[in-house]
């Protein structure tokens, strides 16, 4: 799957520059990725969905600078990660108070453009290990897989029960179980996939979680899920 990048900047050489840049790495590296341009901030922002992996935004812009459009852009994703893109580096750093991973300095060098895009690139690879998509009405949400307490299905129906709320779409209990195979979620019956750090209790076939849900273990599953419970255990026991 490609890395899906943004580039939000009003100048139109400037977008040229950095695509130019992507592809002569993604020549070099391999990479793949799937680029969309913006010279609003505001159409990035407009129906905004979670599916962007990096971000480079400008930060002098006449619609909306950009350290605005960083902060409307928190609200709504917390994980996306942001680079900024100017010849101010005082703005720049101040970048960091919305989580900026980092900033690049106009005229962008490509070798200093590349350092820092391998940098990112590993982050990339972090979150999307660590947190999961879900397709909403609102469009897409990302979710760290910490936050969840439990998922079930119903009539094809997949409701994800995480801190923050529920979130719902269609899916599969079989593939989404593939999915999260070895991140600490375990079956403890056909409706339900348990995150078993929030599994507060096991008594006889009742699991209680941190939220205070008690979800039934099938008899089928019970020995399996009590062996992966366990090893779960044995296992955060060895990182102390």
């Amino acid at each position: 799957m490609p890395v899906r990048v943004a580039i939000v900047e009003d100048e139109a050489q400037a977008i040229q520059t950095l695509e130019q840049y992507l592809a002569r790495f993604s020549k070099e590296n391999g990479t793949q990725f799937a680029v969309r341009a913006y010279q609003n901030p505001v159409l990035l922002l407009e129906n905004y969905s979670a599916d962007y992996d990096l971000i480079y935004m400008d930060i002098q812009m006449p619609a909306m600078n950009g350290m605005e459009a960083a902060r409307r852009l928190r609200a709504l994703d917390e994980k996306v990660l942001l680079v900024f893109v100017t010849s101010l580096t005082q703005y720049a750093i101040a970048g960091y108070g919305v989580s900026a991973l980092d900033y690049i300095v106009k005229p962008v060098n490509y070798y200093d453009f590349a350092l820092k895009l391998t940098r990112a690139l590993k982050r990339v690879d972090s979150v999307k290990t660590n947190v999961v998509n879900i397709s909403t009405q609102m469009g897409i949400t990302r979710v760290d897989l910490d936050d969840i307490t439990f998922v079930e299905v119903r009539n094809h129906q997949l409701t994800y029960h995480t801190v923050e709320g529920e979130y719902s779409q269609y899916g599969s209990m079989a593939a989404l179980a593939k999915e999260l195979s070895g991140k600490g979620f375990a079956q403890c019956n056909s409706c339900y996939l348990v995150n078993l750090q929030h599994v507060k209790d096991v008594s006889g076939y009742t699991a209680t979680l941190s939220d205070g849900s008690e979800l039934k273990i099938s008899q089928p599953r019970k020995k399996g899920f009590m062996e992966v419970f366990q090893a779960y255990l044995a296992g955060r026991e060895k990182e102390y």
